[in-house]
């Protein structure tokens, strides 16, 4: 586990593309460019960690845990962790504070190599927000953006519980930053790291596949963005008959796009025009649903649903809560007030839909309970 106090403030890391463990590759014309990525997360509409975070530890507190398409994401600065394996660059010599492990390993048991492999560090599980409920994990892929340079890395280490923003040697050299982890790095709120949960690398050292699963995901997360920052999806969630023209339709074209469906071409039109109505059929399949056409319950819980699927119960807080109040909204009317935090209500409304659908009444929301959710139950 890594509990560095660096000089420089501990900052997430960025992480640019690369095509080996040692070599940055361009990012193509396809792929979304820096500027693209930092647009969609520019602001924290919704915030999933209960507070803020320090750059470093001891410091002001400023910097939220925020979640936007399905994503997670933070703005912090840059502190270099060269934790893991012994190497030329990063040894007990090269940094007094490291140390010879990381949190996760590679298949062989080995820690990871912070001078080879680019990752990020994510703080340790409080109660400002804990990084496995919303769903993420040793090998999740990350996008990081400095200075309109986009990089992609897994989640590789564990850091102070009151502090984000740190990373791997090779991360901070692949972007141009000193990746000195004695006077390296950089302060201030100037990098943007976005976390994909439910996307790994495998194996978790592998900087090729984390470089394509990431290019995948930021492409999906741009284009489904692409005029839907400021569309509310906390309902309500009315039936939706072909034709209509609402802004509730506005919000289903969204999450048809999260969902990777296409809706015709422009900005959310808030009509269920043909190339709607095609897109909620195509989704309906997809999930086992009858393809009618329309928006309906069943249809509307199953977009709401899509994403990682923690284990979640009484306590739990953050982008999966989110997630589970509307669909819960959505399939039962239970009206849960949409906040991202497991309380009593959100505890009674998921056991009477655990009852209703004959799971086990048990208040807590596994494998199970999120199965019947994405299947629009």
């Amino acid at each position: 586990m890594r509990l560095k106090t660096a000089a420089l403030g501990m900052a997430m890391m960025v992480v640019c593309g690369l095509a080996t463990a040692n070599q940055a590759s361009a990012v193509t014309a396809a792929d979304p460019t820096g500027a693209d990525l930092s647009a969609v997360v520019a602001n924290c509409a919704q915030q999933v960690s209960a507070g803020k975070y320090a750059e470093r530890s001891g410091g002001t507190r400023t910097v939220p845990v925020c979640a936007t398409g399905g994503a997670v994401h933070w703005r912090s600065g840059m502190t270099v962790d060269c934790d893991g394996q012994r190497t030329e660059k990063c040894n007990a010599s090269t940094d007094p504070s490291w140390q010879g492990q990381t949190a996760w390993s590679q298949p062989d048991g080995k820690p990871l190599n912070a001078e080879k492999l680019p990752y990020i560090v994510v703080p340790g599980i409080s109660s400002t927000w804990s990084y496995a409920r919303s769903g993420i994990t040793g090998g999740t892929v990350a996008a990081v953006v400095y200075q309109g340079r986009v990089a992609y890395a897994v989640v590789g280490d564990v850091g102070p519980a009151g502090a984000i923003g740190e990373g791997s040697y090779a991360l901070a050299k692949a972007l141009g930053i000193n990746p000195d982890p004695r006077s390296g790095g950089v302060s201030g709120r100037v990098v943007d790291y976005i976390v994909f949960p439910g996307v790994k690398a495998s194996p978790i050292h592998d900087a090729v596949d984390a470089a394509t699963e990431g290019k995948r995901a930021a492409t999906e997360l741009v284009s489904r963005s692409r005029g839907c920052a400021n569309v509310g999806v906390d309902g309500p969630y009315p039936r939706l008959e072909p034709g209509v023209t609402r802004p509730e339709v506005k919000a289903a074209q969204c999450l048809l796009r999260a969902a990777g469906q296409d809706t015709g071409a422009g900005d959310p039109s808030g009509v269920l025009d043909p190339a709607t109505v095609s897109a909620v059929k195509r989704f309906q399949a997809q999930v086992g649903l009858a393809e009618a056409g329309s928006v309906d319950s069943h249809t509307w819980t199953a977009l709401l649903a899509r994403g990682a699927t923690p284990q979640l119960q009484d306590g739990s807080s953050g982008e999966a809560v989110f997630r589970l109040q509307r669909s819960l909204n959505a399939a039962t009317a239970a009206n849960l007030t949409v906040d991202g935090k497991f309380g009593a209500k959100t505890t009674t409304a998921v056991k009477g839909y655990q009852a209703s659908r004959g799971l086990d009444a048990d208040g807590i929301v596994g494998a199970n309970t999120w199965r019947a959710l994405q299947a629009g139950r």
